[in-house]
């Protein structure tokens, strides 16, 4: 006996069924740029490269910006984000026949024709968190994998249709997977990005007409490693704001024993009376005696390393073909090392060989280097793929150098002292990248960091900023052996900017009874002054092991830290006291107040702060003639201080003269005035 089946209920079971599917594919695809912006390096994730869409070199967005932060965050212009990529990734080009040519792919510049709809020839199907919102953070899921973990997979799209119906595609998937250990002091200055590309030939063909063409084995798979590194975006803009963006001044080396290219910022030549090495900027800097300090704003070292590449046809693992540099045109650059090269078999010559890249440059002696904008080169291949065959692909992005108290100290750090500091750590950066991976993604690891509030002191009458924080860290197990193994905290603390000088303050042992009470403990931070603006930071450190084992054997491992960035404040906590209960002791400070000359932070020195006010209350401000240019209205629970701009309630700054302020509260009025000197 037939069942008897109800159209109805099976389209609409049908419709169910399809947008089940369609919401999980969405799913996905999170966003075009997925952004790593936790710890001390920070990175654009994007489809089919890395680093902010490319424009002629302009900063567009986040590419390896080390140290991370948000400018925007910052009262002053500083010269922006310290950016040390315009973009990155690898050049792809195969034949699928011993004298036809199949395809070359810019998988570095634009990556444009990777993307999310039909008209892709490589269709994204994936690019997501593996762990969102910081569940594997500490490596408390899986401590094989980075703390933060970027999946992504575009592929041959058999919907693809080109103007000449030729379908001139790779059939290949591509899965990268994207690494960042960003909480840990010893791991945060690298990412790691492994490629897996697959021939997929024989599933295409399942999914196509029998007569439409599908390449079969991709004979003579090359691939270039292609990098638009410079020394820093922030220190060129700052040097040099007249010219084209894109950092000349950088001067290149490659390191075989390491398969390393490494850039930092030289002195340009193009300017005889000055030297810029490292980006030495003796304007800027902490003012001390109302005097800057000096800042080398281009401290750190930046370089891309391959870490591992399959057999190639000769034979040889991870090996690097040839290495060099394209010279780009300082005016306009839209193609990068493929600048005239239009054809798709000169293309193809150039994979195979990058010496017939544009203006191509052997040796950091060519006298184009710290001249031009340089692209960085590592060619690798040739592969023979066969249908259901893949080769892998991993690369190390790098930035390291010496700490921001060194950078903003050039007086007692000469340029050989941050050459040869950098470097090293920069170096010592490259070889841990090479270690995490020879150990399937994982190293000795420190500790987790907790979470902490601040507040100021409502206990008496003191000026103290309360650090505070739970025993929850201390409950999380070591990702390596399962112990807890928390040792104890750092609480560090930057009156200067987000980025730094991080001094530590003091270290509160695990059960230190002087400041845990119940499952919280607190410090009090007293040597603070009242008024000023102060960045924190809470890190966790063990004692160390003897040993630790992965793929191989570490001996002595000294105790480890978390990261002081990946746990800090982003904006500066003002150091205030108990608001008052009444209008008697209001003061403005300073008064005069002379721009420029107030606090000691970037932007504060344009801030005056009325102080010993009570909660919530009112402030007004008077020109002499009695006309109202501002309104600042004080909630309760602010404490004791307020800080103005002279922004009027208009958008404007005011003018020199004397105003006067009118302060009400539960009833009551004060009257008082100050002086602006411009």
């Amino acid at each position: 006996m037939k069942r008897k089946i109800n159209i109805r209920s099976y389209l609409k079971f049908v419709i169910i069924i399809i947008g089940f599917l369609t919401n999980n594919i969405i799913a996905q695809v999170e966003s075009s740029s997925l952004i790593l912006n936790r710890g001390k390096l920070w990175q654009t994730v994007a489809f089919g490269k890395t680093g902010p869409s490319f424009s002629n070199w302009t900063q567009r967005g986040i590419g390896l910006d080390w140290p991370g932060y948000d400018p925007s965050l910052i009262a002053e212009n500083i010269g922006g984000s310290a950016s040390h990529l315009v973009t990155g990734g690898m050049y792809v080009g195969a034949k699928f026949a011993q004298d036809s040519i199949l395809s070359v792919e810019d998988w570095s510049l634009y990556a444009g024709s990777i993307g999310e709809g039909s008209g892709a020839k490589y269709i994204v199907t994936k690019h997501t968190r593996t762990y969102p919102e910081g569940a594997n953070h500490w490596l408390r899921q899986n401590p094989n994998v980075g703390e933060e973990v970027i999946e992504t997979v575009w592929e041959y799209n058999v919907s693809y249709e080109d103007e000449f119906q030729i379908r001139r595609m790779l059939p290949v998937r591509v899965k990268r997977t994207t690494h960042q250990w960003s909480g840990s002091q010893l791991d945060e200055n690298y990412i790691i990005h492994q490629y897996v590309i697959k021939n997929i030939s024989p599933e295409i063909r399942a999914q196509v007409p029998p007569e439409r063409f599908v390449a079969d084995t991709l004979v003579d798979f090359y691939s270039i490693i292609n990098y638009g590194l410079h020394s820093n975006s922030r220190s060129w803009s700052v040097m040099f704001p007249s010219l084209t963006p894109g950092a000349r001044n950088t001067w290149f080396a490659y390191d075989p024993s390491r398969r390393l290219i490494r850039a930092f910022a030289d002195d340009y030549p193009e300017t005889e009376s000055v030297t810029e090495n490292f980006g030495l900027v003796p304007s800027f800097g902490p003012v001390v005696n109302g005097r800057p300090t000096g800042e080398y704003l281009a401290p750190a070292f930046a370089g891309v390393k391959l870490l591992y590449s399959s057999n190639d046809k000769s034979g040889g693992t991870s090996r690097v073909v040839r290495q060099g540099w394209s010279s780009a045109s300082n005016s306009i650059d839209l193609s990068g090392p493929f600048t005239n090269i239009g054809s798709l078999e000169t293309q193809y010559e150039v994979v195979k060989d990058i010496r017939l890249a544009a203006n191509f440059v052997a040796s950091p002696a060519d006298s184009l280097m710290r001249r031009t904008r340089m692209w960085s080169m590592m060619q690798l291949g040739p592969w023979d793929i066969l249908p259901g065959d893949s080769i892998v692909i991993v690369t190390a992005e790098i930035v390291n150098g010496v700490d921001y108290k060194t950078a903003i100290d050039p007086a007692n750090n000469p340029v050989s002292a941050i050459n040869t500091g950098s470097r090293n750590l920069f170096n010592a950066s490259a070889d841990r990248a090479q270690l995490t991976y020879n150990n399937n993604y994982s190293h000795p690891s420190p500790p987790a960091a907790p979470k902490f509030n601040l507040d100021y002191s409502r206990e008496t009458n003191e000026v103290a900023n309360v650090i505070s924080w739970g025993i929850e860290a201390e409950q999380i197990p070591d990702p390596d052996d399962g112990t807890l193994d928390l040792a104890g905290y750092i609480i560090y603390r930057s009156d200067y900017l987000p980025i730094g000088p991080w001094i530590p303050i003091d270290t509160v042992m695990k059960g230190d009874m002087n400041h845990l009470s119940g499952t919280t403990y607190t410090y009090v931070d007293t040597s603070v002054s009242i008024g000023q603006g102060y960045y924190y930071s809470l890190t966790s450190f063990d004692t160390g092991k003897p040993s630790w084992s992965g793929v191989q054997t570490i001996n002595n491992i000294p105790p480890l830290e978390t990261s002081i960035f990946a746990n800090r404040t982003q904006v500066p906590f003002i150091a205030t006291i108990q608001a008052k209960t009444n209008l008697d002791e209001i003061l403005v400070v300073p008064n005069p107040f002379v721009i420029g000359e107030g606090f000691s932070q970037p932007g504060e020195r344009d801030n005056l702060r009325f102080v010993n006010l009570p909660n919530p209350c009112t402030i007004r401000i008077y020109t002499v003639r009695g006309d109202l240019v501002k309104t600042i209205n004080v909630a309760d629970g602010s404490g004791a201080i307020v800080s103005w701009d002279q922004v009027t309630d208009f958008g404007q700054f005011v003018e020199s003269g004397i105003y006067i302020y009118h302060v009400e509260y539960s009833g009551g009025t004060n009257l008082g005035k100050f002086a602006i000197v411009r």
